[in-house]
């Protein structure tokens, strides 16, 4: 099942370079007939399994040949790594955005190292007129300008 994801990172690489096109639609097929519960019939899943289990003999033949007979359990386990960590990367974006953090509403500021610093708006600042700030309405407290 490892196609998923090559099909993913291929669909993304082919809109950069044709070299990865024909190997994104090769494994768009093969995600296809794996949802009819059918085997690939481009063997873009012997291709992959070769060229990793190719690069991984030049350092450990051992592994290697751990990695061939548990090839399908791999896959499996880089699919379900991939997935987890696109959702707990859409969740991190979602909550930057709506709450101003990457750890939900109730979350401690200085777990988050994207939090935004909040602007103050100074009584010199056009935004503040005579105590009145656009900003913060009426009691501009959100800076120093008070009237």
């Amino acid at each position: 099942m490892l196609c998923l994801v090559a099909w993913i990172i291929f669909g993304i690489l082919g809109i950069f370079s044709v070299r990865y096109r024909s190997l994104a639609k090769e494994s768009f097929d093969c995600v296809f007939r794996r949802l009819l519960f059918k085997k690939c019939e481009s063997n873009f899943n012997e291709k992959m399994k070769s060229s990793i289990i190719g690069n991984l003999m030049k350092f450990s033949p051992r592994t290697a040949r751990g990695v061939y007979k548990n090839y399908e359990i791999f896959s499996w386990i880089f699919v379900i790594l991939f997935v987890v960590s696109m959702v707990w990367g859409a969740v991190g974006a979602y909550n930057l955005i709506v709450y101003d953090n990457c750890a939900g509403p109730n979350a401690d500021p200085d777990q988050c190292i994207f939090t935004p610093e909040e602007e103050i708006v100074s009584c010199g600042d056009p935004l503040c007129e005579s105590g009145h700030c656009e900003k913060c309405g009426d009691e501009c407290d959100c800076g120093d300008c008070s009237g």
